[in-house]
Formats: structure tokens, C-alpha cells, sequence
């Protein structure tokens, strides 16, 4: 069966869309801070090879300009990086005001330090 992409796309089952996936991974998951997101991680154990992602902006992080920068970040490094990581994962990332002066690289480079010493990664 089909459950996501193979590639580096990012198709609508590698989203995470109900509340009650959100509600779910905010309170059996564990919590990783990275001084510009808290990271909140599941891993669903359902067989499922697909990770997914949800993102989670207020509107302290800045203008929508701003969030949604921050948002397409997050998803292309994802969206990139996906196959890095450990499978059937949930990942929501909380995204704090201080993202938006931080530079791709450093946010890619801190999301899987920070996920390899976790043992969410493969590598």
C-alpha cells in the first residue's frame, strides 16, 4: 500500500491535518527545545513507514510574511531530510519569535543535531 512519497516530495499524507493527531502528540510525546522551536515527537509504532509533519506559528513569531517564511523553512528542510529520519515518526514544531534571524543552514543544521542525539535518526 501506498502511504506517502518515495522522493523528496511532500504530499498531503506527510501533513499532520486533525486536532486530535495534534492533541495526541502534545501530550504522549516528548518534548526537544532548540532555542527557536520546541520540537514534539511521536513515534506511532503502527507499521507505517510515513513521517509527518505539523507546524505551529503564533503570532508573536512576526507578520504572516514572516510565519509562513518560517513554515517554508521548516517544511523543505523536511521535506529534505525525511529520509534522515527514523520511521513512522509525528513531528510538530512550535516555532518561536527568534527563527526569523536565524539562517537555513544553522536551523537545518541545529533540527538534526538535535534529532540525532534524540535517536531519531537513522544515520
Amino acid at each position: 500500500m501506498f502511504y506517502g512519497s518515495s522522493g523528496s516530495s511532500f504530499s498531503y499524507n506527510e501533513r499532520l491535518h486533525k486536532n486530535s493527531d495534534f492533541k495526541k502528540i502534545f501530550e504522549h510525546g516528548v518534548r526537544l527545545s532548540v532555542g527557536f522551536a520546541n520540537i514534539f515527537i511521536f513515534n506511532r509504532k503502527d507499521g507505517k513507514p510515513i513521517k509527518r509533519l505539523g507546524l505551529v506559528t503564533s503570532k508573536k513569531v512576526g507578520i504572516a510574511v514572516e510565519r509562513n517564511k518560517a513554515k517554508r523553512r521548516i517544511r523543505e528542510i523536511f521535506r529534505t531530510g525525511k529520509n534522515k529520519l527514523v520511521d513512522g515518526l509525528d513531528i510538530i514544531f512550535v516555532l518561536k519569535s527568534s527563527i526569523k534571524f536565524q539562517k537555513y543552514s544553522f536551523i537545518e543544521q541545529k533540527i538534526f543535531d538535535t534529532l540525532k542525539s534524540a535517536g531519531y535518526c537513522k544515520e
